[in-house]
């Protein structure tokens, strides 16, 4: 009897007290679904702003504005000024960040009020724009979805595909203050559509250091443990012939199920070492030059052979930069602790200084249902 009363007394409770409070209509609100940070030529904060209208009589789904202010906080009062309704940043689901904004290596405080306000979502995607914001925030084209719906699919559809990293605020958070890595986010440009480009490596400080277009991306994803789906690859296994490559015969392309990657670290002769060794099985979905150029133990080699090319280049960008996108710091710092310890503070230098040894080993399961 007690438990039929105690379930009836919360029930009460739920319906009594999500019925009070003030509730105000849609029409009397403003919800930011994006919000985009920038500089302009002289260097001055431009906050832009893209809310969805909800009235009837209203020619366009939505509204975007463009705003001068010295933070995000005081950015609030410029739209509240603006908007018909009260601006709420509780739905805002992307957060682009200029490419000159990242250029800066003390740009990331800006960010404290999203951190601070606990209406904000963790969860917001932060994505890079190569070029102005404002071509973004102020590109709407008919045939497409509504922008904030279109950028966060495309993000999140190449985030499966294993091409892009969602990096929400939560995620770059817990990056920026990682001594053993550095953080990353993805890109995109504006042409006559918004495409996405890649992914922008950072700093130990935010400071943009390095692009990666979408086959760089997915290698880095592959290294990072974070493969999803199948990853596809379009590489060239042969010399370019002399027709001038119009038709590209040397290529091939592989769906790879199964990707394994282990890494080790070591230490010696005062320097860290680490030991990349991939596995994979992969299926031949394209081949542009005749079976009888290769058998399949030659066309295993040149896989082999063209992967470990790409990764290796790969690294030397990343040790270049003094970066650590991969989190090879985390493996220093797992297993070789006392000599991590010692260049934590300087962990990009000491990177850069190492030793990184690559292996790849390819098993072809298929080569697909018709031969050439």
């Amino acid at each position: 009897m007690k438990r039929w009363y105690y379930a009836v007394l919360l029930i009460f409770l739920i319906v009594f007290l999500s019925s009070c409070g003030k509730k105000a209509p849609l029409e009397d609100m403003t919800l930011a679904f994006i919000l985009g940070i920038d500089l302009d030529e002289e260097n001055n904060l431009v906050f832009y702003e893209i809310n969805p209208v909800f009235s009837e009589g209203a020619k366009k789904g939505v509204e975007s504005y463009e705003v001068k202010a010295r933070t995000i906080r005081d950015s609030r009062r410029l739209f509240d000024a603006l908007t018909t309704g009260e601006v709420t940043a509780g739905k805002i689901q992307v957060l682009l960040v200029g490419k000159r904004v990242l250029q800066h290596g003390d740009w990331f405080p800006i960010l404290d009020t999203v951190y601070r306000n606990p209406t904000f979502s963790m969860s917001t995607r932060v994505v890079t724009v190569n070029g102005p914001v404002s071509e973004v925030i102020f590109h709407h084209p008919t045939e497409k979805p509504q922008l904030s719906l279109h950028l966060k699919a495309l993000i999140d559809k190449n985030y499966d595909r294993t091409r892009a990293v969602k990096g929400t605020l939560q995620e770059l958070h817990r990056e920026i203050y990682e001594k053993a890595m550095t953080p990353f986010i993805s890109e995109v440009k504006i042409g006559k559509n918004i495409e996405l480009t890649g992914i922008s490596l950072l700093d130990d400080k935010g400071k943009y250091a390095q692009f990666l277009n979408v086959p760089e991306s997915t290698l880095l994803l592959m290294l990072q443990h974070k493969k999803r789906r199948e990853i596809t690859l379009t590489i060239p296994v042969l010399q370019k012939e002399d027709e001038k490559n119009i038709f590209h015969k040397n290529m091939i392309s592989f769906a790879a199920g199964r990707v394994k990657t282990k890494i080790k670290s070591g230490y010696k002769q005062n320097k860290f070492h680490f030991d990349i060794n991939v596995k994979m099985t992969i299926n031949i979905v394209e081949r542009l030059f005749p079976e009888d150029k290769l058998n399949n133990d030659q066309l295993t080699k040149m896989i082999e052979k063209e992967l470990k090319k790409q990764i290796e280049d790969l690294m030397k960008k990343i040790q270049k930069k003094k970066i650590d996108p991969i989190g090879l710091g985390l493996y220093a710092r797992a297993y070789q602790y006392t000599h991590y310890k010692k260049v934590e503070n300087n962990w990009g230098e000491a990177l850069a200084e190492s030793d990184i040894n690559v292996s790849i080993k390819v098993d072809i399961n298929s080569n697909g249902a018709v031969e050439q």
